[in-house]
């Protein structure tokens, strides 16, 4: 009898302490939804745990079989509206199904590739093999700096690339784009302090493609996450004033739960990993072992009248993103 009454009381001990600590986690989840339901970000560890709302939203689906398990109805309930929330937030971006647009006779196809190459990156070496291999036509860097950018030099692979455009700095400013088309109106225009590029590229049979190519600061650190709102901001309103059609490239330090990324959707553009079914593809961070990528904040956007006709994640040896590699195409004439 004896064993008995321990074993009731360690299983009511078990009940209590899985039961409270359930309370506990649906508390948190609740301060974030309330946070991610308001559209405010005022310190990076809101950004941040609203970066993770696929994983850390996992927390409900434990919390609700919990509830269940042990008849708390309150409990239950509360945890599936997280569950639900998680999955309205979630599934548009984990879309499986994917868009992509064969070629079409007479399309005018570009092949873009972009990469995050970090700022501590000094060789560029396997970036370039890359880009041999794939011949892409436009190739967008951020983060070049000058000795990342001589080691690039040295394997003269740009040298197909007549046309360019290089901001570099020494800390996470440098940007670069480079251009097998002709770049006409290349200038560098400043979101909050950062240098943003954009040009026309003039493709044959007289199209015309506009490329915005944009990076922000990471929102963390002395005067952040407000730095990084205020550049998500301008950002937002100079690409509302571009002119279409218009691709834009780069890390924007931002998840698609973030509501100043959405903000850019809501202009029009659409996310090409989503349109090539592959919202699942983390870009952030790589060769952190054992951490594994579990951010997508590397990003190619598209206006409606550019069709995707592919897209590929690969790494780049050096950096902790992945690089991005599309194949975009419009109709010709």
């Amino acid at each position: 009898m004896q064993v008995q009454g321990l074993a009731r009381l360690a299983a009511r001990s078990l009940h209590r302490l899985l039961v409270g600590s359930s309370w506990g986690v649906v508390a948190a989840l609740a301060v974030v939804t309330s946070f991610h339901l308001a559209r405010t970000e005022p310190w990076t560890l809101v950004v941040g745990l609203i970066a993770v709302t696929p994983w850390i939203y996992m927390l409900a689906w434990v919390t609700c079989s919990i509830g269940l398990f042990f008849r708390r109805r309150v409990l239950a309930s509360t945890s599936a509206v997280l569950v639900l929330l998680q999955l309205w937030w979630v599934v548009p971006d984990f879309d499986p199904i994917a868009h992509l647009v064969s070629p079409v006779p007479g399309d005018i196809r570009v092949t873009i590739l972009d990469a995050n190459v970090s700022q501590s990156n000094r060789n560029l070496s396997q970036l370039a093999a890359e880009i041999r291999r794939d011949r892409p036509q436009v190739v967008t860097l951020e983060e070049v700096k000058p000795v990342s950018l001589q080691s690039f030099a040295l394997t003269h692979v740009m040298d197909r690339y007549r046309f360019n455009m290089v901001t570099l700095a020494f800390g996470s400013d440098g940007m670069a784009m480079w251009s097998v088309f002709p770049l006409e109106g290349a200038s560098e225009w400043r979101a909050v302090g950062h240098p943003e590029l954009r040009a026309w590229l003039e493709l044959p049979g007289h199209q015309r493609l506009r490329i915005d190519v944009v990076h922000t600061n990471a929102p963390y650190g002395p005067g952040q996450p407000a730095l990084w709102i205020s550049q998500m901001v301008a950002i937002k309103q100079e690409l509302a004033r571009e002119p279409r059609p218009l691709v834009v490239v780069g890390d924007l330090n931002a998840t698609w739960y973030d509501w100043h990324f959405q903000a850019l959707l809501h202009l029009g553009l659409r996310d090409a990993a989503v349109v090539a079914g592959q919202g699942w593809r983390m870009t952030w961070p790589r060769d952190q072992q054992p951490v594994v990528p579990y951010l997508r904040i590397d990003h190619v956007l598209l206006s409606p009248a550019i069709a995707l006709n592919s897209y590929h994640v690969s790494g780049v040896k050096g950096s902790d993103h992945d690089s991005l590699r599309v194949t975009i195409a419009l109709g010709g004439h």
